[in-house]
């Protein structure tokens, strides 16, 4: 047999992920924090680890990190096992949520830190920190202290000594959440431009949703110390994979059904039929969940709609848009409608109407809405 081709033998080389994560498992005592985790973690990827307080994504990040090693399963990085090696032994730079910069070394010193204790030259060490400078735009505050910085600044600071030495993963916990909001929304921009330019494979914790769909190429959501769903952040905003994705990724109205057949429900008397399965056995109840911005005031002509009668409870103004909190006529149950300022200003309290819920825009999942 001819040997093959080496441009064609190296197609047929296993690609090597960033990270690979299998059956990782946390405990405290009697307490699981996580729950046989797999996850892989491709080159240059941004991944969030979104999710409520308590939910695992904080633990299971130091244990990537080796700060909080698991208990089981198996973690590879680039290949090579570092299950078991001891943090400074992998290959990373961390950002945590209070940057803890040395107060007592400069911006210069604080950057080139991990270079020192590297014992690199001091031509290079001098080369790679203005370089990471003019990246972050903070040249100019180079023998500042981290007292006289804004935390803005420091967060830049604290993002250019985790990449000085230049690692292959990029560890950051909830960098932005101790920062006002315009800043926080200036600083994700720049994150994730920095990211983008760098090339550098990031892993971010957050419980802020808004941020998550921002920056991430994929989240992975996470609750009671389990993975609910991965997926791009359309994958999890359109299509997430339960009541618990559906409801914590943006707002999402839930209301109990019936399941009549594998296509059909039943809301109170009103039967709508679905354009795929739902999976639901027939006679349970289901939750039917349809986001605000989804429901219409007039009948779409490309698609099915079912029209529901509703009461405006209250009119909530947003800025950019209007939020109805309504009371469906014949079901009493409550729900949430997104209107465009100019529409939704125009109704009052006790206004009544008629909504249209398009069929393709129908998700149900498993067990009564809550």
């Amino acid at each position: 047999m001819n040997a093959l081709n080496p441009s064609f033998a190296s197609l047929l080389q296993p690609v090597s992920s960033c990270l690979q994560l299998e059956q990782i498992a946390k405990h405290f005592g009697d307490f699981t924090a996580l729950h046989q985790i797999d996850l892989q973690v491709e080159e240059g990827e941004f991944i969030c680890f979104l999710g409520p307080s308590g939910c695992g994504k904080t633990t299971l990040l130091r244990a990537i990190a080796g700060l909080e090693p698991q208990s089981a399963g198996r973690m590879l990085q680039q290949g090579r096992d570092i299950t078991h090696l001891p943090p400074e032994q992998r290959d990373f730079g961390i950002v945590f949520q209070s940057y803890a910069l040395f107060p007592n070394l400069s911006v210069f010193d604080n950057i080139a830190y991990g270079l020192r204790n590297q014992r690199q030259p001091k031509a290079r060490i001098q080369q790679r920190v203005q370089e990471l400078l003019e990246l972050i735009g903070l040249e100019a505050a180079v023998h500042q202290f981290p007292a006289q910085l804004s935390g803005g600044q420091q967060q830049r600071v604290a993002l250019a000594r985790a990449l000085a030495t230049e690692p292959s993963l990029l560890l950051l916990d909830e960098p932005l959440s101790a920062l006002d909001a315009c800043v926080r929304v200036h600083l994700r921009q720049q994150l994730k431009k920095l990211q983008r330019d760098l090339g550098v494979t990031t892993i971010m914790v957050t419980h802020d949703q808004e941020e998550a769909l921002t920056l991430a190429d994929r989240i992975v959501v996470m609750n009671q110390g389990c993975i609910e769903q991965i997926g791009t952040p359309q994958e999890i905003y359109q299509r997430p994979a339960n009541a618990f994705v559906a409801s914590f990724v943006g707002r999402m109205n839930l209301l109990t059904v019936e399941a009549i057949s594998d296509r059909a429900i039943r809301l109170g008397e009103q039967q709508m039929d679905l354009n795929r399965a739902h999976g639901v056995p027939v006679g349970e109840q289901a939750c039917l969940a349809i986001r605000p911005e989804a429901i219409q005031l007039q009948p779409p002509t490309d698609q099915v709609a079912y029209r529901l009668q509703a009461r405006v409870n209250e009119v909530e103004f947003l800025g950019a848009f209007v939020r109805l909190h309504l009371v469906l006529t014949q079901h009493q149950a409550e729900l949430q409608f997104d209107l465009p300022l100019g529409v939704g200003c125009t109704f009052q309290p006790q206004t009544r109407l008629d909504l249209y819920w398009p069929q393709d825009q129908l998700q149900v999942f498993a067990g009564e809405a809550r």
